[in-house]
């Protein structure tokens, strides 16, 4: 918990000076979280370790907005603006469900998780046992509790380092260290970064949320757990990571060798890479170079473009099914909340928009419902943007007779139509279900039968 005179950022305040982002908080998990979130697009999750807050990441934000992700940079319970939780609750599963339930709740999946020291145990535990939930994971400057981290505990193993247990002994170390926060915490600032800049910077930003009667105590928890950790996640280890792995660490950071026999043993599939001029807190030292290697990792893959190109296909398939068999209820369910489809003449003109499913089923049903009708479609140009958003272009062929206009329809204005033209729509994937966000119907040719 922050000291009695740092002031919390207010909930929707600007981020920062960070352009697009703002400050929110969400109450989740029977604890109060913090985080920083803005972009639009396919989510990036960024977890911090400690002794930093979510403001480790603030030059890489920004970065990857410009590039289209929606990027969300939570503060870990008991650090930063969070709350803090007195009780034993940092089990990383369960410091990973906070966040985990501020991405559903914000329905952002599936994300990019990526976790840098205590936060990339937080995202292992996320990704190990919501792998459905993760598109790809970064581990990075990290250990993984049960796979690694638990030999570096012991300071008399090959890099070996007290911190780990001496953090561990929570009621201990807060004993020793409260009061003396600043002797204690300054040099991993400067031990942790390669820039100058790097104590002034921490000192400003991440100190003052570790001071005060409950601030340090707030890391120290993390590594409280960290034991029971590994003895957990070697229970439930059945199975490798089936997403995509990044092992990056900072080409000064630490822990490579470790993490990357760590890595062998949980993941599938994995590749590793470095940080140019940077440290442990590779993001800082240099947000250019790490967003440049994430957004490469992050890319969509050949295998996803052939299953999203297909998912749409069948979308458009479906509207067209349920179009001619006048299924209007299930065509109008293909339509997202917010969606729009808008029909243009063969003059450009637009005939009318349709907007939200309701209005989209009532229309076509009270217009067609008595005609018959049938579509032929062909040639799909499809463009994936990301996993789950996209945009096609479909040619198509309709036929509508009329048919008896007591059956319920709008008089149709000819006896028969054969129209010429194309379907443009904009997807997206929404609660894993691809629905179609706007479509726009334009006849090129119309060869009718009064």
């Amino acid at each position: 918990m922050a000291s009695d005179e740092l002031t919390r950022p207010v909930a929707g305040s600007a981020g920062d000076g960070l352009a697009g982002f703002t400050h929110r908080y969400a109450d989740v998990n029977g604890t109060r979280i913090h985080y920083v979130i803005g972009g639009e697009g396919p989510a990036v999750v960024l977890v911090h370790g400690f002794p930093f807050t979510w403001a480790v990441w603030r030059g890489l934000m920004p970065l990857l907005a410009a590039q289209g992700f929606t990027v969300l940079a939570p503060d870990l319970r008991g650090m930063g603006d969070s709350d803090p939780a007195e009780s034993d609750t940092f089990a990383k599963t369960n410091v990973a469900e906070d966040i985990r339930q501020i991405v559903l709740g914000l329905d952002l999946g599936p994300i990019n998780l990526v976790g840098m020291d205590v936060g990339g145990m937080v995202v292992y535990a996320y990704a190990s046992r919501h792998p459905g939930e993760v598109r790809r994971l970064v581990l990075s400057e990290t250990l993984i509790p049960g796979f690694g981290l638990d030999e570096m505990m012991n300071p008399s193993a090959e890099n070996g380092t007290y911190t780990f247990g001496f953090h561990g002994q929570v009621d201990l170390a807060c004993f020793l260290t409260q009061g003396k926060e600043p002797a204690y915490l300054t040099p991993f600032f400067r031990l942790t970064s390669v820039r100058p800049d790097a104590e002034a910077f921490g000192t400003a930003n991440y100190l003052p949320h570790f001071t005060g009667p409950l601030g340090i105590r707030g890391g120290f928890q993390h590594y409280g757990a960290m034991i029971e950790d590994g003895k957990a996640n070697r229970a439930e280890f059945t199975t490798r990571l089936p997403m995509p792995v990044l092992v990056l660490n900072g080409d000064h950071g630490y822990y490579r060798k470790e993490l990357l026999a760590g890595v062998r043993q949980v993941a599938g599939q994995f590749e590793t890479d470095l940080i140019p001029q940077a440290s442990h807190a590779y993001a800082y030292d240099n947000p250019q170079a790490t967003a440049e290697r994430l957004l490469q990792f992050f890319a969509v893959s050949d295998l996803e473009r052939l299953v999203v190109t297909e998912e749409v296909r069948q979308v458009v398939a479906s509207y067209v099914y349920h179009a001619d068999h006048h299924e209007f209820g299930e065509l109008a369910r293909l339509f997202a909340a917010d969606a729009t489809f808008t029909i243009y003449d063969t003059q450009g003109e637009v005939v009318m928009t349709m907007n939200g499913p309701k209005e989209i089923e009532d229309i076509i049903s009270r217009s067609v419902a008595g005609s018959s009708a049938i579509h032929h479609l062909f040639s799909f140009q499809t463009e994936v943007h990301s996993p789950v958003s996209a945009t096609s272009v479909v040619n198509m062929q309709d036929w509508i007779e009329a048919g008896d206009s007591t059956a319920g329809n709008e008089t149709l204005p000819f006896r028969s139509m054969h129209g010429y033209g194309h379907y443009r729509g904009e997807f997206a994937k929404i609660d894993g279900t691809w629905k179609i966000q706007k479509f726009v119907q334009t006849r090129l040719r119309m060869d009718i039968t009064e």
